[in-house]
Formats: C-alpha cells, sequence, structure tokens
C-alpha cells in the first residue's frame, strides 16, 4: 500500500498494532507481520483525528534556534569556542554564557558524549538535594536516552530521568525530579499526586508550559 510521505511502517513482533507520531511529523505504524494492508488502512482511519491532532501539536511547538557555535545548556543559548589551550577541560562560564574547550563539541557524537557527562554529573547530585530536602527517599537512579519520556519511577523506587534535561531550565529539571520523587508515595496521576505535587512545587505548571512549548529543542 501506498503511505503518506511521513508515515513509516515498522513491522515487529508486537502482540498489537500502535501508532506513534514524533516531534518530526512523522507518523510511526508499528504493526506484527500479520497485520494486512487491510488492517492498517483501518487502523489509520480509526485513528485519523488522534494522528491529525498531534501532528498539529508538534507543528504548533516553538524551536530554539541555535548557531552551529552555540549549545543549549540550563535553558540557555552557550556560544563555544575552541581552545587548544585549554587540553581536554570544558570551562563552562554561566555569568558571560559561554563554553571553552579543545574538544570539538560542534561535532555531534562529541557533543552528545559531553552532555550526558554533565546531565548525570548534575542531576545525579540534585536529585540527592532534592530527595534529602523533601524527604523522598528513592533507590537507584538511571540516566537514560528516552524518546517520549522525561522521567519514570519504578514500584521499587528506581527513578530514570532523560539526559537532554540538562538543556532545559533547572525550574524544568527540578519539576520533573519532584514530580518522579513524588511518585516514590503516589503511584498514579490521582488527584493526591496534583494536590502533593502542587504544595512541594506551586509553579509545576510553568516547568510544563515550557516542556510544551520547547521539549522538540532538547
Amino acid at each position: 500500500m501506498q503511505l503518506p510521505e511521513n508515515y513509516i511502517l515498522i513491522r515487529k513482533e508486537v502482540k498489537h498494532a500502535r501508532l506513534r507520531v514524533s516531534e518530526d511529523g512523522k507518523v510511526r505504524i508499528i504493526a506484527p507481520p500479520s497485520f494486512s494492508e487491510d488492517d492498517i488502512s483501518s487502523l489509520l482511519s480509526k485513528k485519523a483525528k488522534w494522528i491529525a491532532k498531534n501532528v498539529k501539536y508538534f507543528e504548533s511547538m516553538s524551536k530554539i534556534e541555535l548557531q552551529r557555535n552555540q549549545l543549549l545548556l540550563f535553558g540557555n543559548r552557550y556560544n563555544y569556542f575552541y581552545d587548544t589551550s585549554f587540553s581536554q577541560k570544558v570551562i563552562i562560564n554561566a555569568e558571560h554564557k559561554t563554553i571553552t574547550s579543545k574538544r570539538d563539541l560542534t561535532d555531534p557524537q562529541v557533543q552528545e558524549k559531553w552532555y550526558r557527562n554533565e546531565s548525570k554529573k548534575y542531576l545525579t547530585k540534585r536529585i540527592e538535594q532534592l530527595s534529602t530536602k523533601l524527604n523522598f527517599p528513592y533507590n537507584k537512579l538511571y540516566i537514560r536516552d528516552e524518546r517520549n519520556k522525561w522521567g519514570n519511577c519504578s514500584a521499587e523506587k528506581n527513578i530514570s530521568l532523560n539526559w537532554k534535561l540538562i538543556k532545559a531550565p533547572e525550574y524544568v529539571i527540578d519539576y520533573i525530579i519532584i514530580h518522579e520523587l513524588l511518585h516514590t508515595v503516589v503511584m498514579n496521576h490521582t488527584n493526591k499526586f496534583w494536590t502533593l505535587l502542587k504544595s512541594y512545587y506551586p509553579d509545576y505548571k510553568e516547568s510544563i508550559k515550557w516542556l510544551e512549548k520547547y521539549s522538540n529543542s532538547l
């Protein structure tokens, strides 16, 4: 069958077919090998409004534009300067919003490795601070690369955080961390959960608004 240009069919050993719309506007159809073309057509017809709604949602999101020599860190644009005298050190100047290093941080692979290291250091320290301050102990912390999740808390009180959070403002990072720490007490999103969240982080809605607007830039 002929699918629209932005549709991608993925055959996978899954029990049920599902759809995924991503920030790049692509609609992915994940279906088992036994799923016929008629089945796919029926699924797309049934979910047409849902697909259109999600595509429109991502199209409405704002983009933080970066020049080639810029990096996004804590919600701010930092100008990157290559300097051979810095060896392998990376110097971050928060006041002047500059990053200086001998590492070529314009290289995507080098940049991602650096981001991941910075994220692990910052998120590990920050979750310890907030866990102690709010008295919400957790078990283990994992820094992961998630496509559609910023954080997760398991029944065993293991917390996962997305490494890309290092690009978001600190108040947004705090919101995600506190959100997951609260799940160590209330696992679902009931009224009790949101009431608790508001009591511990009154301005949480501002963080949600930022993520809704700029998450495709992370």
